[in-house]
């Protein structure tokens, strides 16, 4: 694996050029706030139906467009995903029912 990005929050490795890039792995520290919104995004996804539907709509349209062009596809899902984070945040805040 190779790292390819980090910052103060995170580290992003994926397979070397040439290699299949059937995964990439993001490292934070454990209980750090990237960690929490991560899990809280999977988490509300598990629960949520609705949300899961959305993302993976947004996941593939994107994929289709902008295949080969990361930046293009992470641009393409955000509204998605921040749509998902706000009412994420609301059922965490809520207990989590």
């Amino acid at each position: 694996m190779q790292l390819r990005y980090r910052d103060n929050q995170h580290r992003f490795f994926r397979p070397f050029p040439g290699r299949p890039w059937d995964v990439h792995v993001h490292v934070c520290a454990a209980g750090s706030p990237w960690e929490r919104r991560h899990l809280l995004f999977r988490d509300y996804l598990r629960v949520n139906a609705e949300a899961r539907v959305a993302y993976v709509e947004v996941k593939f349209a994107a994929s289709r467009l902008w295949h080969g062009d990361r930046m293009g596809y992470n641009a393409a899902k955000t509204r998605v995903i921040l749509d998902i984070m706000q009412k994420a945040e609301i059922w965490a805040a809520s207990g989590r029912s």
